[in-house]
């Protein structure tokens, strides 16, 4: 499985890049990865969010540079994602995604729950997945656990605080929000249908 990771606009600082994980820099992303002194083998977007300047820096490195229009029906984002499957990646992280303009957020997570992507969203606190049928081990990695229905669902979790076994659950329940894995592992298993998982920390005060 080759992996890489989309570093996006509502991202502030550089992520632990997992090891084997090619890194493509997302418009103001790329500018992110550029100050951290990051490789890339990409860099997409229209780049209205940094200084002229910047993009003239872009040019003289060994990355591969895609420049989009300001005007077009795509997000930058979503134009990444469609490169990276383009480019033969399994697994897409897009790191950043969250954090910022609301608007940005909820089209990242239409992405997810919409086109059934092999993406992963994160950002400091928080990793969002969708779950098609099978039985996954989870790994205490984040505080809470929580999954949503995307359609009519049956769904049973296993070593968590909440046990549920062969629940079903719909898009309008909520309930499902908040559990914790007791121990090392949960396992979770998705009998019908499909579901977003978020895995998030408390966000901590900085003060």
């Amino acid at each position: 499985m080759s992996a890489v990771m989309l570093i996006v606009g509502m991202c502030e600082k550089l992520p632990t890049i997992p090891q084997n994980c090619d890194v493509i820099g997302v418009d103001y992303g790329a500018y992110v990865c550029f100050r951290h002194n990051q490789n890339m083998v990409a860099a997409i977007g229209d780049f209205d969010s940094v200084d002229p300047s910047f993009y003239e820096t872009l040019q003289t490195t060994s990355c591969r540079l895609i420049s989009l229009p300001q005007v077009k029906n795509e997000t930058d984002t979503e134009v990444a994602v469609a490169y990276a499957m383009e480019q033969g990646y399994t697994d897409i992280i897009v790191y950043g995604a969250f954090g910022g303009r609301i608007d940005h957020e909820m089209a990242n997570l239409y992405l997810l729950m919409n086109r059934r992507l092999p993406i992963t969203l994160m950002n400091e606190s928080n990793r969002i997945r969708i779950l098609q049928p099978g039985i996954y081990t989870i790994k205490k990695e984040y505080e809470f656990l929580s999954f949503f229905a995307l359609e009519d669902s049956c769904l049973s979790e296993r070593g968590v605080r909440f046990p549920i076994e062969q629940r079903n659950i719909t898009v309008k329940d909520i309930y499902t929000v908040s559990n914790e894995i007791l121990h090392e592992s949960a396992e979770i298993e998705v009998h019908t249908g499909c579901v977003m998982m978020i895995e998030s920390n408390e966000k901590k005060s900085s003060v």
